[in-house]
């Protein structure tokens, strides 16, 4: 999540150097108001979120931080880009029937499932998101660029104290087993292994490197950039998207952020046929999405929350 912050550059730096759970008393100005590290919360299906006292926001929804990005942003975001939206194929018709239909169909399918799918979310935050993608693109084969914008990245101890690799691990857990739980050794070594994997990626995903694309694994590559996003001209990536998730804090707390402009710029960067899936659903941001150029939908939100957008940017003939 973005967090705009009012004050010196020595202030920012400070802050983000400092910032971390274990609430180290630092401090930097927010409109006049003293503004200290955000508190670890659970949420009811039992994951962390972040809470920061002096904007009353939380990171992701209390009723459930991982279940609401798994709703938002990997089945109606990363799953249906995948499964649903792809281009319309423009046949000959001559080619229609026959081995040389086949040997070009077998081709674009190729093509289709080699290509990654570039993904770009406006605020990192926890790292939740990116995790998720992750793990779901591995599972389906699918190859992701992910590029993740933060201008204030939590510190690496903090994300070590999230506890996701071990949510994931109890939900696959609860997934795959259809009678009451016997603990074998197995049962407990396999839980292990699935937990320390987990870990492990998560850790990744905290510790690359900055401005620089990572291999996470070889399906996934990763760059984490520190921007201003409120600016959007200055952001100028080498790669179109076919995937946004946009996930900055609410408009109410961090307007800057919701803008016409923004919005303008990110269907520039956008393919035809991508998708931006979003928590918010004020007539706002759907009018303004769609001044953009962007085709809009309600969809039901999580638990909690009534309903959540996704924007498409249209299809031109070719």
């Amino acid at each position: 999540m973005f967090i705009f912050v009012v004050g010196e550059r020595n202030q920012f730096r400070s802050f983000v150097n400092q910032l971390s759970l274990n609430f180290v008393q630092s401090a930097t100005m927010l409109s006049d108001k003293r503004f200290l590290p955000p508190v670890l919360e659970i949420t009811e299906d039992g994951s962390h979120t972040l809470y920061v006292p002096e904007l009353n926001e939380h990171y992701h929804s209390t009723h459930g931080a991982m279940q609401e990005s798994t709703h938002i942003f990997i089945r109606e975001g990363l799953i249906h880009r995948h499964l649903f939206n792809h281009p319309v194929q423009h046949e000959q018709p001559e080619l229609q029937h026959g081995p040389e239909a086949q040997r070009q169909l077998s081709q674009e399918q190729s093509l289709q499932s080699s290509r990654a799918i570039n993904v770009l979310e406006i605020g990192f935050g926890t790292g939740l998101n990116a995790l998720l993608t992750l793990l779901e693109a591995k599972k389906r084969k699918i190859n992701v660029f992910y590029q993740t914008l933060e201008r204030y990245p939590i510190s690496v101890e903090a994300a070590q104290r999230l506890n996701y690799p071990a949510t994931l691990n109890r939900l696959e857990k609860d997934t795959t087993v259809d009678t009451p739980i016997q603990s074998s050794q197995n049962d407990l070594n396999d839980a292990k292994l699935r937990n320390n994997t987990f870990e492990k990626l998560f850790l990744q995903l905290h510790t690359s490197s900055w401005e620089k694309p990572t291999a996470i694994t070889p399906g996934f590559t990763m760059l984490k950039q520190q921007i201003d996003f409120s600016q959007p001209v200055t952001f100028i990536p080498e790669k179109s998207f076919d995937l946004i998730y946009y996930d900055a804090f609410a408009p109410e707390k961090q307007p800057e952020m919701w803008t016409q402009e923004i919005f303008n710029h990110i269907y520039s960067l956008s393919n035809q046929g991508a998708i931006l899936t979003t928590y918010c659903a004020k007539g706002v941001v759907r009018r303004r999405l769609q001044a953009a150029g962007f085709q809009v939908e309600r969809l039901q939100g999580p638990p909690g929350k009534r309903e959540i957008l996704r924007a498409t940017k249209p299809y031109t003939e070719r």
